[in-house]
């Protein structure tokens, strides 16, 4: 973040209402926007608290905030804590190359065991300094590893690109480009005005943020026309059906107001905590593939332009797959994931990425982040706590639902409901449960 070089924008802004149409930039600017698909969300929502900017995206920022609260006992190992607040990004290595990197120093550190006598074949390497090493020494001897992934990015050399003021992002001679000048060549030449801009880190974190909740980003960050607001609570309503789906794999017991027709909160065990607090270490572009509805920013129109953009403008396959259809890091999923994400395996010579989920003389770790078996209480906007009875109550009688008025619902989450989850998660700041499981 202490880069301080800038990229130049040449803008055209429609000085009647102080809006940009456009932007015309080259391959820094345009390949650090299709950055933010691999990103994940736990280091977007550390991003945006790290500048004190308030954009809450749906229910995620409670699961943040609920590991930092949770005991760390309850975690199988003081790292899988640290996997979810400080996520990695598959694409680490490559986003080194960018200009603007706004992924923090924290997220592309490597470490390898303290003990200098250890023999450990191949060498052993940990993303997170709280790991042990097989041999009981902490791994926090920090250890430099480069990844050749060549000087290019995600966009082909010399290429300059429109970005809409929504972040749409367009090639030169397509259709949507003709769009925008028929609407130029009707209005009054005085009334358009071409602007350099030169901007540095602090814009493009902000333009990530408002992107969440504003439809012209490029004119409330680059103008500042506005400031960022939290992110709009947008209806979600998920046809389900029977609750019972194919394949579902965790049950979960509902308290239900009758007459509300609410979700009060969710009994569940780690199984399905798990589940929601992998939700964090999900890269943005993995959550955009499965939005079919338009949202209140337009975060989702990035996805949508390097869907639409000619390969001749792209890399390579591999950064095609690395936007639209990411995967986790090495070691960060678990077994019979929900969401079925894939995870990448990344190849050191002579040395291999240890598991942090992995407790003392483990040697593979097939299971989640929480140690169980273990109960837990989940709000309807998924706010996750130890079960306890009194907090129960207190939640009912926050809501002003008498206790005659609550029945038990138990109900199935398979892969439809996971995905349903993901997305309610996403866009609902306070009814996902019932969003899902009540609609």
């Amino acid at each position: 973040m202490a880069d301080e070089s800038r990229i130049s924008l040449k803008a055209l802004v429609n000085k009647g209402n102080n809006r940009i149409m456009f932007v015309e930039s080259g391959s820094d600017f345009v390949e650090t926007l299709f950055s933010f698909l691999s990103i994940p969300i736990g280091t977007i929502i550390r991003l945006a608290r790290s500048h004190s900017v308030p954009v809450e995206i749906g229910c995620m920022n409670n699961l943040y905030a609920s590991v930092e609260k949770l005991d760390v006992q309850h975690f199988r190992t003081e790292a899988c804590k640290d996997m979810l607040l400080c996520p990695r990004s598959r694409a680490g290595a490559t986003l080194k190359n960018l200009k603007f990197n706004i992924e923090d120093h924290e997220t592309t550190r490597y470490f390898r065991c303290s003990n200098v006598s250890c023999q450990s074949s191949p060498t052993k390497i940990s993303y997170y300094s709280c790991v042990r090493c097989h041999c009981g020494y902490l791994m926090d001897r920090e250890i430099n590893l480069t990844v050749n992934v060549g000087d290019e990015v995600f966009v082909k050399g010399l290429s300059r690109l429109i970005i809409s003021d929504h972040l749409q992002v367009m090639a030169p001679g397509t259709p949507a480009i003709s769009v925008f000048f028929e609407k130029l060549g009707s209005m009054d030449s005085n009334s358009i005005e071409e602007v350099t801009m030169n901007i540095g880190v602090d814009e493009v974190l902000n333009l990530l943020l408002c992107s969440f909740v504003s439809k012209t980003p490029l004119t409330d960050i680059l103008l500042k026309n506005t400031g960022n607001q939290p992110i709009y609570t947008v209806s979600y309503t998920q046809m389900l059906g029977d609750t019972m789906g194919d394949g579902a794999n965790m049950s979960v017991k509902l308290i239900v107001s009758k007459s509300k027709k609410v979700v009060c909160y969710a009994e569940a065990g780690e199984d399905f905590v798990n589940f929601l607090f992998s939700f964090l270490i999900l890269p943005l572009g993995f959550i955009l593939k499965q939005i079919w509805f338009d949202l209140k920013g337009c975060v989702d129109h990035l996805y949508r332009s390097v869907q639409d953009l000619d390969e001749k403008f792209l890399k390579s396959h591999f950064c095609n797959e690395l936007l639209l259809s990411p995967k986790l890091p090495p070691r960060f999923c678990y077994k019979n994931h929900p969401l079925g994400i894939g995870m990448a395996s990344y190849r050191f010579e002579s040395a291999e990425i240890v598991d942090p989920k992995c407790q003392a003389n483990e040697k593979v770790c097939d299971q989640g982040f929480l140690k169980g078996p273990a109960m837990f209480m989940v709000t309807d906007s998924l706010a996750v706590t130890s079960i306890s009875p009194i907090l129960g109550l207190s939640i009912l009688n926050e809501m002003n639902v008498p206790i005659t008025d609550i029945e038990v619902k138990t109900v199935y989450v398979g892969k439809e409901e996971a995905f349903g989850l993901l997305v309610a998660s996403f866009v609902s700041d306070r009814s996902a449960l019932t969003s899902v499981f009540l609609s």
